[in-house]
């Protein structure tokens, strides 16, 4: 059996595995985007709106990326948008 590589959502703190949650990393010019898999430090939230608002809105990117961070005006939209599918599967529908 293959262990399932687990992270920690920055919102409630929680353990879930990887592909559960949704991957946020820090570009160069400090902008944080939704990134399935690329390189790098990466952060990871749920894609519950509570988890995000927290996530997004107390700081908590600018010290899980160890540098500050540029949020988008649609970054909290992209993180629900990015996590849809997942869900969805997780739980048995469609």
């Amino acid at each position: 059996m293959r262990h399932a590589p687990t992270r920690t959502c920055l919102g409630c703190r929680q353990r879930r595995p990887k592909r559960e949650l949704v991957r946020l990393v820090r570009r160069a010019d400090g902008r944080v985007v939704v990134d399935a898999s690329g390189p790098g430090r990466g952060a990871y939230v749920c894609a519950e709106p509570g988890c995000v608002e927290r996530a997004l809105k107390t700081g908590r990117l600018g010290h899980a990326f160890r540098a500050a961070c540029r949020l988008d005006e649609g970054l909290e939209l992209s993180v629900l948008a990015a996590g849809r599918p997942a869900a969805v599967a997780g739980h048995g529908i469609g």
